[in-house]
């Protein structure tokens, strides 16, 4: 059995409260992410999406509401988040399942995501291969995590948020590029977001300036923001 950082004798710290307050600031942190993919597909289109790292489901209920053809899969570790999850989708498949060793036979996904899962992992590039084979030639993945190459992390050094017991594979912002590119995919886009690792930054009167670039631009092609985002399309085999 692959050796994974979720203690389930613990309470899930994953485990987030639903309230419409506090759905509607979980679709404010997703904004950008959901831009991403309505640039992808239309609204009423028939695609296939999987989630790797469901939690507690908020992010795939919003893709229900939003793209209401498509066939929408997760996959979780933690069954109690599977649960969770469960309870707020309407059709979507929900699984539990390991990221780095999932698999779907001959089903291949149109667009895989996963938000803030893979640094969780001791073995990363095993999800990376799992994705490859899932996913659909010239198909996209996007992921995010926290980035070692911000100014969060090199500010606030050992105290910075980001270096947390189950965060195992933490790696820079050019590492993840180079990571993905090795094992056959284009890069579309990598970016990161602004300055939330950093806390003077979140307190009155700056915090707004912080959560405003958030909310309104969600990131930017630079590699000093808090969190790494990237949208990579699998090749095709005869692409070098």
């Amino acid at each position: 059995m692959n050796k994974v950082t979720v203690d389930l004798q613990k309470p899930s710290f994953y485990a987030e409260a639903d309230s419409k307050f506090y759905r509607f600031k979980r679709r404010l942190t997703y904004k950008s992410i959901l831009r991403i993919i309505r640039k992808a597909f239309k609204k009423d289109q028939k695609f296939s999406l999987l989630e790797v790292g469901t939690g507690s489901g908020f992010f795939i209920t919003f893709m229900e509401m939003e793209f209401p053809n498509a066939r929408l899969t997760g996959i979780e570790y933690d069954p109690r988040l599977v649960g969770l999850t469960q309870k707020k989708v309407r059709n979507a498949e929900i699984m539990q399942g390991n990221a780095e060793s999932f698999s779907f036979e001959n089903i291949k996904f149109d667009i895989i995501v996963s938000f803030q899962v893979i640094e969780h992992l001791y073995y990363p590039e095993k999800m990376i291969e799992c994705v490859k084979e899932s996913l659909r030639e010239g198909g996209l993945f996007v992921f995010t995590t926290p980035n070692l190459s911000g100014l969060g992390a090199t500010i606030m050094k050992d105290k910075w948020h980001g270096y947390r017991e189950d965060h195992v594979s933490l790696k820079g912002y050019d590492d993840w590029k180079v990571m993905l590119e090795k094992h056959g995919f284009d890069v579309i886009y990598t970016g990161s977001t602004f300055f939330s690792g950093i806390p003077f930054l979140n307190k009155f009167p700056l915090g707004f300036l912080n959560w405003g670039l958030l909310f309104t631009l969600g990131h930017l092609r630079w590699k000093k923001g808090e969190s790494f985002i990237g949208v990579f399309k699998l090749k095709k085999k005869n692409e070098k």
